[in-house]
C-alpha cells in the first residue's frame, strides 16, 4: 500500500496538469500514489495522465465523472478511491516544490496531528509573478482554532495532506458547497477534534487566476455565512463571536445581492435576524421583497 495517495481534481484542467504532474515526479518522498479524477470535462487531461504514468514506477489512476458534479464531490470521488493512510490535496493549476510531501509527512509524524500543511506562494497565472504567501502567524498558530473560525488562520488546499480517518470523521468533502468548500471543510476537521501542524516554509504554489469578483462575490458570501452557520454550536468558539459572525456573514450577502437579486438578498436578512433578532434586519428584508416585486 502507499503511504500518500495524492488526489487530484481536474476540470479543463489541461493548460496546467502537466506542471502539477511534474512537481510530483520530482518530489523527494516516492512512497505515493496518484490519483485524477476529471469532473466532466473533455480535453486532453486523460492523455496527459496516460503518458506521465509511463515515466513514473508509481501507481497513476485516472477516472472521471460524465457529468459535472463539483469541486467537493471530485475530491470525495478521488479520496474513496484511495489506499493510502495520508492523502496529498493538489488542484490541477497548482504544483509542489520537491521536498513538500516529505516535509508536511514529517512534520505529521513528528506531532501525531491530522491535518499538516505548508505555506503557499500565490503567483499570478499569466504573468507568473509572485504576489505574496499565506501562511498562518505565530498568534493565529496559538490562537487557534478561533483564528480559523473567524478566517485569519488560512490554508490552502493545495497544502494539505490529512489522515485518510479524518476526512470520513468530519463527514467528506460538502458538495452542496460550491465556494469556500475547503474553509467549511477545514472548520469541520477541527470540531471533530482534528490537530493540525503547520511546517514554518511554502512549499505549495498557488496559481491566481484572473476572475470577475463581480460574478462571484455573491454566491461565495452566501456560501461564507451558510459555513458560519454551520458553526453556531460549536461550543469551543465563544457564543458571542459565533453570532456576531454568522449574522454579519448574512447581511453582507444581504448588501452585495440587494440590487442584482433582492429575493435571495431578503431571505439572506432574515437569516440574519434569526440570529440576533434585530428587527430592522426584518423591515430591510420587507423593504426587498417590494423592490423585488416591483421590478417584475
Amino acid at each position: 500500500m502507499p503511504r500518500i495517495s495524492i488526489c487530484i481534481p481536474a476540470y479543463n484542467a489541461d493548460a496546467y496538469l502537466a506542471q502539477a504532474l511534474e512537481s510530483i515526479r520530482n518530489q523527494t518522498f516516492e512512497d505515493w500514489e496518484l490519483i485524477v479524477t476529471e469532473d466532466g470535462s473533455k480535453d486532453n487531461a486523460e492523455a496527459l495522465v496516460g503518458i506521465f504514468a509511463k515515466t513514473v514506477s508509481q501507481p497513476v489512476i485516472y477516472q472521471r465523472h460524465e457529468v459535472n458534479q463539483g469541486l467537493p464531490a471530485t475530491r470525495n470521488t478521488g479520496i474513496a478511491a484511495s489506499r493510502g493512510e495520508f492523502i496529498a490535496l493538489l488542484d490541477a493549476d497548482d504544483y509542489w516544490a520537491p521536498h513538500h510531501l516529505e516535509m508536511v509527512l514529517a512534520n505529521l509524524l513528528e506531532t501525531g496531528a491530522d491535518l499538516g500543511h505548508s505555506g503557499s506562494v500565490l503567483f499570478e497565472s499569466d504573468s507568473g509573478k509572485t504576489l505574496g504567501v499565506r501562511a498562518p502567524c505565530r498568534s493565529e498558530i496559538d490562537g487557534f482554532p478561533l483564528s480559523l473560525f473567524t478566517g485569519d488562520y488560512i490554508i490552502q488546499p493545495s497544502s494539505v495532506i490529512l489522515r485518510k480517518s479524518l476526512w470520513e470523521r468530519a463527514g467528506r468533502f460538502d458538495p452542496s458547497f460550491r465556494y469556500v468548500e475547503d474553509r467549511e471543510m477545514w472548520l469541520r476537521c477541527a470540531r471533530v477534534g482534528g490537530r493540525f501542524v503547520f511546517t514554518g516554509e511554502a512549499t505549495c504554489f498557488y496559481r491566481k487566476h484572473g476572475t470577475a469578483l463581480s460574478t462571484h462575490s455573491g454566491p461565495m458570501a452566501v456560501a461564507w455565512a451558510r459555513a458560519f452557520q454551520k458553526q453556531l454550536d460549536w461550543e469551543a468558539i465563544p457564543e458571542a463571536l459565533r453570532r456576531r459572525f454568522t449574522e454579519e456573514a448574512w447581511i453582507g450577502a444581504g448588501r452585495i445581492l440587494q440590487r442584482s437579486e433582492p429575493r435571495k438578498a431578503a431571505d439572506c436578512l432574515v437569516r440574519a435576524w434569526k440570529v440576533s433578532h434585530r428587527w430592522m434586519l426584518l423591515g430591510w428584508s420587507g423593504a426587498l421583497w417590494i423592490y423585488s416585486w416591483l421590478r417584475r
